[in-house]
């Protein structure tokens, strides 16, 4: 199941993420991956502050 698993995810990152990278992310994939911007967390990811400061 694991290579099968692998095979599957890397199928779909040829098919979506790396072209991502050159049709300037007409689909916001990269956006949506994001997770930090300038040193803190983008909005989509704000639900992992807490954590960060050890409040959970």
């Amino acid at each position: 199941m694991p290579k099968d698993a692998s095979e599957g995810f890397g199928v779909l990152f040829l098919e979506h993420v790396i072209p991502a990278f050159f049709n300037n992310d007409k689909d916001g994939i990269l956006a949506r991956a994001k997770m930090t911007e300038n040193g803190k967390l983008t909005k989509r990811y704000q639900y992992l502050q807490a954590y960060i400061e050890g409040k959970e």
